[in-house]
C-alpha cells in the first residue's frame, strides 16, 4: 500500500469546497505537525551539550548561571518539553484557523471601558521574543517556499493576503507552540527564555524543510501549481466610430460622437449614485461621462443603452458584471430604468401560450419588438437565455427535471426584467425557486422518473407558477414553499427505510466491537500452555458467549463479568497445579461445568462439538491431578492462572480490528473520510454506469458510512471507502455552490474590473 504523504489526488484539478479544504488543512496539519516533532526531537537530544558549551564561553556569572539552570531543567523534563509541544502546536493551529472568524466578530462589537486591562510585562516581552524568533527563522527560509506557503493556505482559507497571524503554520505560530512548551518547566523567565533561543536555530533550520513538503503536498493535490505575480493594469478600450441607433439631438445635447468606455461607464455609476455631484479627483477624461449626468434620467438611460449596443464588446460585459453586483459598481440608479411595455405585453401573450404547448420564446419573440425594447431588457433576454442553455446542458440534473425547468425560461425572463436584482440578489425568489427544484432534482435519493410522484409534483407547481404570474414576485415563494413541502415529503419516506438499515448497521456494528472486546479478553488469559482444545473452544464459541452478554447487556451467571470469569477459571483448570490445589479443583468443577454448558447452549454449539470438548477435559483435568498429586507442593508454577474472582469487571470496549485507526499522517484519503459529514456526495465509477450517492448515515463509533441513492444502498468501513478513493473506484463530489450561484458566475464571469 503506498503510503506517501505525497500522494496526488485523483481529481485533476483542485475544487475549492469546505469539505475537501477540510480534509487539505488536517493532511497539512499531521505533516507539519510529525516533521516538527521530529526537529524537536532532534534538538532535545542536542541541547544540553549547546547549553554548555555557551555557559562555557559566557563571562557573566548570571547568564552562565541561567543557562546551567536551563541545562538542569532540559535534562529533568525532556519528555513533557515534546509532549507539551506536540499539544501547544495543535492548540495554536486550531485558534488561528479560527481567528478570522472570531476576529469578524469581535470587530463589529462596541469596545467598552471594563473590556481595557493593562497587559502584563512578562507577556509584552514574550511577543517581543517570539516576534524576533520568528523574524529570525523567515531571514533562513527560501521566500518562494514561503511564498508558497502564505499563497496556498491562503487559498485554502479564502483568504488570497494570508497575514502570519493568521497562517497557522507560520514561522510565528510554531514559536509560539514552542514557547508554550517551555512553560511548562516550573523555572523562572529567564531560564524558560534561554531554553527558547537555544531551540530556535534548530526549529529555524527545519522550517525551511517542513514547508519545502507542505508545498509539494499542496501542489500534488492541486492547490496552486503555479504561482504567477501580477501587476494590475488600467483597461482602456479603443475609440470606436460614430455611434449609432441613437437620436442625433441627444447625441449632440450629449456632446460627444463616441460610445462610452468601460472607465467611463464607471464613473457613470459614481455619478447616477451621487446625484450628478462631481466626482473628487476624477480623471479629465471622465468630462464626457459627468456632463452626461446634468442631462436627467432620460438621457442616462439613453447613454446606457447606447453604451451597450455599439459600444465594445468589453462594455457590454462589463453592463453584465454591473447587473450581477450593482452596488460594486455603483448601478443601483440604472437597476430602476423601467421595462418596455409593449416587450412585457408580448411576454405575456408568450407565457399564456405555455399552457397549450412550450414554445421557443426567442424563435417566437418578434424581432422588430426586440429591437425597440431597451438595450438592458435586450440584454437581459440574452442573460437569461444563457442561464437556461447552461441549466439545460447541467449533466447532473435529471432529463426530467430539466424538462419542467424549461418552462419557466419565459416566466424567468419576465421576472428577471420586472425585478433587475434578478442576477445580484441571491435571495430574488425566481432564483431561490430554481435553485430548491435544482437542489431536489439532483439528490441522489429522490425518484426523478417522468411518472414519479416528485416529477408530477413537480408538473403542477410549474404549471400553476405559469398560469399565476403577472407582475407579483410572491408567486415564486409560494412554489417554493411547494417544492420543499414535496421534498420534505420524499425524505420522509426515505428517512423512514434509513432508520430500518440504520438499526441493523448499528447493531452490526456493536456486534464487531464486542467480539473484538472478547477476543482480546480471552487472547489475554490465555497462556502458552494451555491445551490447543481448550485454545481454540475459547477462541471460536467462549467469544461468541462473551458477545450475547454484551450485546443483550445480560446479568447474573449471564453476565460479561461471569463468563469472563469462567474463561479464567477454565484457563486455570487445565494448567500446572499444586497438590494443595487439587481439592480447589475437584469442589469448583461442577459449577464450571454446569457454567460452561450454559454459555454452550446459549451459542448454539453442536451436541458432537460439546461431547468431543467434555471428553477432551475430563482427560485433561485427570492428568492435571495426577501430576498435582506428584508434585511437592512447595511453590506454584510460573504458569499458574489467578484465581477466577480475579478477572476483570467491566468489558474491555475495542474498536473492531477493520476499524482500528490507522496513522493517519499524510494520507489525503483517510483524512478526506474523516472531514466526510452527512449529506456529502460520492460517485462510484468501479460500476458499468457512475452512480452518484449520499452519505446518510455514519454509525455512532464511525466505523461503518452508508450511502443510499434510488439505486440502493452500500455501507463502507472508513478504510475501505478511502481505499475507493485512492484506486479510483470512487470520487468525492464538492460542496458546490447552488444552482443560480454556479450560472451566474459562468454567465457573467469573475468580477475582474475593479469598482471604481
Amino acid at each position: 500500500m503506498d503510503s506517501n504523504p505525497l500522494a496526488r489526488a485523483p481529481d485533476p484539478a483542485y475544487e475549492p469546497n469546505p469539505m475537501r479544504v477540510r480534509a487539505l488543512l488536517g493532511q497539512c496539519r499531521e505533516l507539519v505537525r510529525e516533521r516538527l516533532n521530529r526537529v524537536i526531537g532532534d534538538a532535545l537530544e542536542k541541547l544540553e551539550l549547546d547549553l554548555m558549551k555557551l555557559a562555557d564561553q559566557t563571562h557573566a556569572r548570571s547568564e552562565q548561571q541561567v543557562l546551567l539552570e536551563a541545562m538542569s531543567h532540559l535534562r529533568k523534563h525532556r519528555g513533557q518539553i515534546a509532549v507539551a509541544f506536540d499539544r501547544s502546536f495543535l492548540e495554536v493551529f486550531d485558534r488561528r484557523l479560527d481567528k478570522p472568524r472570531l476576529a469578524s466578530v469581535t470587530s463589529t462589537a462596541e469596545l467598552r471601558l471594563e473590556d481595557l486591562r493593562l497587559v502584563d510585562d512578562s507577556a509584552i516581552e514574550s511577543e517581543i521574543i517570539v516576534g524576533q524568533l520568528a523574524k529570525k527563522a523567515k531571514d533562513g527560509i527560501d521566500q518562494d517556499q514561503l511564498m508558497g506557503i502564505r499563497a496556498r493556505i491562503g487559498h485554502l482559507l479564502a483568504n488570497e493576503e494570508l497575514p502570519d497571524d493568521v497562517n497557522p503554520i507560520a514561522p510565528e505560530a510554531i514559536i509560539e507552540a514552542l514557547k508554550r512548551a517551555c512553560d511548562q518547566i516550573p523555572a523562572e523567565f529567564a531560564v524558560k527564555t534561554a531554553l527558547l533561543h537555544a531551540f530556535q536555530p534548530y526549529v529555524a533550520g527545519g522550517i525551511g524543510h517542513v514547508y519545502a513538503d507542505v508545498n509539494q503536498c499542496l501542489i500534488a493535490n492541486h492547490v496552486l501549481p503555479r504561482i504567477r505575480h501580477q501587476v494590475r493594469k488600467a483597461h482602456d478600450g479603443g475609440a470606436q466610430a460614430t455611434p449609432q441607433g441613437m437620436d442625433p439631438a441627444t447625441a449632440a445635447r450629449l456632446g460627444r460622437t463616441q460610445p462610452l468606455r468601460l472607465d467611463q461607464l464607471l464613473a457613470m455609476g459614481q455619478m447616477m449614485r451621487s446625484g450628478g455631484m462631481p466626482i473628487p479627483g476624477a480623471p479629465v477624461h471622465m468630462s464626457q461621462a459627468i456632463a452626461t449626468m446634468a442631462l436627467g434620467a432620460a438621457e442616462m438611460s439613453a447613454a446606457l443603452g447606447e453604451a451597450i449596443m455599439n459600444g465594445p464588446p468589453e462594455v457590454r460585459s462589463q453592463v453584465a458584471r454591473m447587473l450581477s453586483d450593482p452596488q460594486r459598481y455603483a448601478f443601483e440608479p440604472a437597476m430602476q430604468i423601467p421595462a418596455t411595455p409593449a416587450l412585457l405585453s408580448s411576454l405575456s401573450e408568450m407565457q399564456a401560450s405555455l399552457a397549450d404547448a412550450p414554445v421557443n420564446f426567442l424563435t417566437t419573440l418578434d424581432g422588430e419588438l426586440r429591437a425597440q425594447a431597451h438595450p438592458l431588457d435586450q440584454l437581459t433576454i440574452e442573460l437569461v437565455t444563457v442561464v437556461f442553455d447552461f441549466i439545460l446542458n447541467d449533466k447532473a440534473l435529471p432529463q426530467s427535471v430539466k424538462a419542467e425547468l424549461s418552462r419557466l425560461q419565459i416566466v424567468a425572463v419576465k421576472a428577471a426584467i420586472l425585478d433587475r436584482t434578478f442576477f445580484a440578489r441571491r435571495q430574488h425568489p425566481m432564483r431561490q425557486l430554481l435553485d430548491r427544484i435544482a437542489e431536489a432534482g439532483t439528490d441522489p435519493e429522490v425518484e426523478t422518473s417522468a411518472e414519479g410522484p416528485f416529477v408530477g409534483g413537480l408538473r403542477a407547481i410549474v404549471d400553476d407558477v405559469v398560469a399565476d404570474f403577472k407582475d407579483d414576485l410572491a408567486v415564486f415563494t409560494a412554489a417554493q414553499e411547494r417544492v420543499e413541502k414535496l421534498a420534505a415529503e420524499s425524505a420522509k419516506v426515505r428517512e423512514a427505510e434509513l432508520q430500518t438499515t440504520a438499526k441493523q448497521l448499528e447493531q452490526q456494528e456493536q456486534a464487531e466491537i464486542a467480539h473484538a472486546s472478547a477476543l482480546a479478553e480471552v487472547r489475554r488469559r490465555i497462556r502458552r500452555k494451555t491445551p490447543d482444545f481448550v485454545r481454540d473452544f475459547l477462541l471460536e464459541w467462549w467469544t461468541r458467549v462473551l458477545v450475547d452478554s454484551y450485546l443483550r447487556e445480560l446479568q447474573g451467571e449471564d453476565s460479561w463479568t461471569h463468563r469472563l470469569g469462567i474463561v479464567d477459571a477454565l484457563v486455570w483448570s487445565v494448567g500446572t497445579l499444586r497438590r494443595t490445589e487439587i481439592a480447589q479443583l475437584a469442589s469448583m468443577l461442577p459449577t464450571l461445568m454446569r457454567s460452561v454448558m450454559r454459555g454452550m447452549n446459549a451459542v448454539g454449539m453442536p451436541a458432537d462439538a460439546r461431547h468431543a470438548f467434555f471428553n477432551q477435559l475430563m482427560q485433561a483435568h485427570t492428568a492435571t491431578i495426577n501430576a498435582a498429586k506428584g508434585s511437592t507442593g512447595e511453590a506454584t508454577l510460573p504458569d499458574a492462572q489467578p484465581a477466577a474472582n480475579d478477572a476483570s469487571t467491566d468489558p474491555v470496549v475495542e474498536e473492531p480490528a477493520a476499524a482500528a485507526a490507522a496513522p493517519m499522517g499524510g494520507d489525503y484519503y483517510l483524512h478526506a473520510v474523516k472531514a466526510m459529514e452527512r449529506g456529502a456526495l460520492v460517485e462510484f465509477v468501479a460500476e458499468a454506469e457512475p452512480v452518484r450517492a449520499k452519505l446518510s448515515w455514519i454509525s455512532p463509533r464511525q466505523t461503518i458510512y452508508l450511502f443510499t441513492s434510488v439505486q440502493g444502498g452500500r455501507s463502507l468501513s472508513p478504510d475501505a471507502l478511502a481505499q475507493s478513493l485512492r484506486s479510483g473506484a470512487a470520487r468525492l463530489v464538492g460542496e458546490t455552490a447552488g444552482l443560480m450561484d454556479r450560472v451566474v458566475e459562468a454567465v457573467v464571469g469573475p468580477h475582474s474590473v475593479p469598482a471604481a
